[in-house]
C-alpha cells in the first residue's frame, strides 16, 4: 500500500512541477506561487519516507513508472530554473533602464530650474 501511495505523491509532485512551468510561461506569478505551496508539501512528504527501499519494494513495473516521473519532475524543474533566470534577466534590465531614465529625467530637470 505504501508502494502505491509513494507513486501517487510523485504522480502528484510530476504534475504540480508541470504546473508551476505552465504557470511560469504564462507568466501567472500568483498561481505559480500557489503551485509552489503545494509542491513543497508533497516533497515534504515523500522526503519522510525511505524513498529508496519504498521503490525497491514495488513491482517493476511501479518502479519504472516512478523513474519516468522522476525524470519529468528533474526535466521540468530544470526548464522552471531557466525561465526564472531569463525572466530575472529581462526584469534587472528593464530596472536598470527605468532607473538611466529616471537620471536622465532628474538631469534634465536640474538644468531646466538653472535655465
Amino acid at each position: 500500500m505504501q508502494g502505491n501511495n509513494l507513486l501517487e505523491q510523485y504522480e502528484q509532485v510530476s504534475y504540480i512541477v508541470e504546473q508551476m512551468l505552465i504557470s511560469a510561461l504564462d507568466e501567472n506569478w500568483d498561481l505559480l506561487l500557489s503551485w509552489q505551496t503545494k509542491y513543497l508539501q508533497l516533497s515534504e512528504n515523500i522526503m519522510l519516507v525511505d524513498d529508496f527501499a519504498a521503490i525497491e519494494n514495488m513491482p517493476l513495473q511501479h518502479q519504472g513508472i516512478v523513474r519516468m516521473y522522476i525524470k519529468n519532475i528533474l526535466s521540468y524543474q530544470q526548464q522552471l530554473t531557466q525561465l526564472i533566470i531569463a525572466r530575472h534577466t529581462q526584469l534587472r534590465g528593464l530596472i536598470g533602464k527605468h532607473i538611466d531614465y529616471h537620471n536622465k529625467v532628474g538631469n534634465y530637470q536640474k538644468i531646466a530650474s538653472l535655465v
